[in-house]
Parts: structure tokens; C-alpha cells; sequence
């Protein structure tokens, strides 16, 4: 019994040890590095930092344009469900590369400007300031379009600063936290262009000619060896890939109407460039024949006549018509004075003899059909009958009235009365001569005197 106190109490001083040694060890390696000090650490974070981010970002981010071409660069914003009010935007971008046309505030959410948009292509920036009236919030707001030109070709980029800021819609202005976006473009070289045709006979494409043997000629830029060409009523058409000549011009003859198109392409080097097209418009055809017609109108004074005239064309399509006016006795060698005119056209005729009236109708090509109308204009005291012909009997009854010693009216009732006496039977046949009514009418004629005499 006594040994086993013996060995408990020497256990107990062992562990006693080991548990002094450990203290000591622990404050040593405390004292020479303070890593090991357990003590609770306080952390400090900015509640601002754990709300989504608003994003000032471009649309397209990347895109590929010619050289000396245009694009339209949006910039828009997401304000991640939170309301902002104010922005300030600087975008930079390289001025050897692209140079801004035109930012438009066109559709921007901004409503009042406290910097209207404005650029340098001198040190490539853009900057705007706004403030939106009751806030916003948007995924997509659009605050400006910036319009650019590529001057020169490579890669470049459109940069949202980091000096842009938001400001939250909270009454104090707190600015809201943001990232900025960047656009990559790459701007190309523009194509090597087909060879520059020309026409001194059929110059411009949109007009049409009637010429129809056209006269075609290009330029030879330098290192051009040969020349594949064609012509066709195709618009697209590729010429093929073997030598047509070797000089600048070709011309063609007795060509139909219609749209024809020539295509032409050059080999330099070896390599056959792109085909270049030429049209030609041809309208050789006369406008339809037609027929004028005439609507006379008289006066007292004068006679008017109004010409009227229509056709059309099928291919190049009516331009104008003019008229002319010669005396109808002319030769039919002399031309009139031709005036442009539209439809119905109003000519004064003379008192006597004939007019002639020619339409001429002019296409767009220049071709033209002459129409003619003869017009005779009735004798002046003969239309002047026509016209009064009821105050002319009224006036010839009224002087033979008077001539006759006004016993015009009288007589007149007496051969009425003699004619309806015959109807009534109360001559026999032998009586229905004229001399009897002749001696009665003598009788009543002397009665008349003798009453006159009286």
C-alpha cells in the first residue's frame, strides 16, 4: 500500500512538470511573437460595400468597323435596383484611332443637364454631368449616344473613367459604388475597290439615254495588266478570270431598250480585283401615238378652243408635252413656237379660216411623238346669227310691221280669218280660189282707208 502512494504521488509531480514546462513554453513563444496571443480582434466594415455595385457600361462592348466609317456607341447604366439621381460620366478614348462625330442626348434619362455633353478630339475625352428629377431605377438607362469615326485602322478601346460618378437618390448625395466598363473595337482597311468607270455618253446611271451605242472607259490605276468584262441585263454579274483587253474603253452598237449593266474587273499582280458594275439605262422607242381632242366655247367676242392630250411611255416614262400654234395656211414646212403646256391647253382662235394646233409629248429619254389638230372657227356674221338669231326675227317683224304702214298685223288676222273660213264650208269649191279673198281683201283694205280718212 505504501508503494502505491509511492508511485501516485511521483505521477502527480511528473505531470506537474510537463504542465509548468508547457506554461513556460507557450508565454516564451507569446513574448518573442505576438501571432500567438489569443485575444478577440474587432473588424471594422463599410455597410455601403455589401450592396450591389450600379455598372456604367457600352453597348456594343465590341465591334468591327471600316476605316473612314461611323458607329454609335450607347453608354447605359444599371443601377442594381437601388435610386440615383445625379451622374457624372468622362469616357476617354483614343483620338488617332477613332474621333467623335456627335454625342447625342436624344432619349437620356438625364432631364437636367449641369454639364451638357462635350468632347475633346484633341485629348480624346468625353464628359457630362445631369441630374434626374425623382430618381431612377433601371437595368438599362440610357445617358448619351456617342457617335465615332474611324480615321485610322488597329485596335482601340472606349474607356468609362474611374473618375465617373453616382449618386444615390437618398437626399444627401451618397455616392453609390460602380464599375466601369470598356469597349474593344477593331477598325480594318477598307477594301480595295474595283476599277472607276465612266461614260461620256451615258454619264449618269439613274438617267436614261436614247443613244443606243454607248462608248465605255475606266481608269488604269497603276500595276492593272489586264481586263475581264461583260455586258449583260444582270446586275451582279462576275466576269470571268480571262483577259478581255488590255486597254481602257470599249463601245458597243445598236444595243436594245432596256436596263443593261456592265461589268468589269482588273488583274494585278496575278490576283483579279473586285468586279465593278456600270449601268445604262437605253430608251430609243417613241412615246405612244395619241389623239388630241377639242372643246370649242364662244363668246360675243371671241371663240376660245381648250386642247386636251394624254399618252404614255413604257420604259423611261413621260417628261412634259409642248404645244404649237401656226395659221391652218401655213406651209407644212414651217414649225411653230413650241411652249410647254400641261393638259387641257387653252388657245384663243381667229374671226375666220383655220388654226393649227400640234402636242408634242417628250419621254424622259428625250424621244418624241408630234400630234396635230386642225380647228376651223365659223364665219363671224354667221356666228353672230347663231348667237341673237331670236332678237334678229323679233327685229325683222317689227320693221316689216312698220314698212306696211303697220297693216302688217291686220293682214296677218284677215288670212287667218279666210283660211278658217274655208275650213268652215261657207264657200262652195268654185269659191275657194285666192281671187275672191284677194277682192275682199282690197275691199277691206279701202274700208280701212276711208275709216283712216275720217
Amino acid at each position: 500500500m505504501g508503494e502505491i502512494k509511492k508511485t501516485f504521488f511521483k505521477k502527480i509531480t511528473n505531470l506537474q512538470k510537463i504542465l509548468c514546462t508547457a506554461f513556460v513554453f507557450v508565454c516564451f513563444f507569446s513574448y518573442c511573437n505576438p501571432i500567438f496571443v489569443f485575444a478577440q480582434a474587432s473588424v471594422s466594415v463599410d455597410a455601403s460595400t455589401l450592396l450591389s455595385q450600379a455598372t456604367l457600361f457600352l453597348s456594343p462592348r465590341t465591334a468591327t468597323i471600316l476605316q473612314g466609317s461611323t458607329i454609335q456607341i450607347p453608354v447605359f447604366i444599371d443601377t442594381k435596383e437601388r435610386s440615383i439621381n445625379t451622374i457624372n460620366l468622362d469616357v476617354t478614348y483614343d483620338p488617332t484611332k477613332l474621333i467623335v462625330v456627335n454625342p447625342s442626348s436624344n432619349n437620356s434619362i438625364i432631364g437636367i443637364w449641369i454639364d451638357p455633353p462635350s468632347y475633346s478630339n484633341t485629348n480624346g475625352t468625353m464628359h457630362l454631368a445631369g441630374v434626374i428629377p425623382q430618381g431612377i431605377i433601371t437595368d438599362s438607362g440610357l445617358i448619351t449616344t456617342l457617335t465615332f469615326r474611324a480615321v485610322s485602322t488597329g485596335q482601340t478601346n472606349v474607356i468609362i473613367s474611374d473618375q465617373s460618378k453616382v449618386l444615390a437618390n437618398d437626399g444627401i448625395g451618397t455616392q453609390v459604388q460602380t464599375t466601369f466598363d470598356r469597349g474593344t473595337y477593331t477598325i480594318l482597311p477598307v477594301p480595295p475597290q474595283g476599277v472607276t468607270v465612266f461614260s461620256e455618253t451615258h454619264p449618269f446611271q439613274d438617267t436614261w439615254y436614247n443613244n443606243r451605242n454607248p462608248v465605255i472607259a475606266w481608269n488604269n490605276d497603276s500595276g492593272n495588266t489586264n481586263f475581264s468584262f461583260v455586258l449583260d441585263n444582270k446586275p451582279f454579274t462576275v466576269p470571268d478570270n480571262v483577259s478581255d483587253a488590255t486597254d481602257t474603253a470599249t463601245s458597243y452598237q445598236n444595243l436594245g431598250d432596256g436596263i443593261w449593266y456592265f461589268h468589269i474587273k482588273a488583274e494585278k499582280n496575278g490576283i483579279w480585283g473586285a468586279t465593278t458594275h456600270f449601268m445604262l439605262r437605253i430608251d430609243g422607242t417613241s412615246p405612244a401615238a395619241f389623239t388630241p381632242t377639242v372643246e370649242m366655247v364662244t363668246s360675243e367676242s371671241s371663240t376660245r378652243a381648250f386642247i386636251s392630250f394624254f399618252t404614255t411611255d413604257e420604259l423611261s416614262g413621260l417628261d412634259h408635252y409642248e404645244v404649237g400654234v401656226l395659221n391652218g395656211n401655213a406651209s407644212p414646212s414651217d414649225s411653230p413656237l413650241f411652249v410647254q403646256a400641261d393638259s387641257p391647253y387653252q388657245i384663243s382662235l381667229p374671226v375666220s379660216g383655220s388654226t393649227r394646233v400640234t402636242v408634242r409629248a417628250f419621254d424622259r429619254a428625250g424621244n418624241t411623238i408630234d400630234e396635230s389638230i386642225t380647228l376651223s372657227t365659223p364665219l363671224g356674221i354667221f356666228n353672230f346669227f347663231i348667237q341673237n338669231w331670236i332678237a334678229l326675227l323679233l327685229l325683222l317683224f317689227l320693221l316689216a310691221h312698220y314698212f306696211f304702214g303697220h297693216k302688217l298685223i291686220p293682214h296677218i288676222k284677215r288670212i287667218f280669218r279666210a283660211v278658217e273660213e274655208e275650213e268652215k264650208g261657207e264657200n262652195s269649191e268654185d269659191q275657194k280660189n285666192t281671187a275672191p279673198i284677194e277682192i275682199r281683201e282690197i275691199e277691206n283694205s279701202r274700208e280701212d282707208k276711208t275709216d283712216n280718212t275720217q
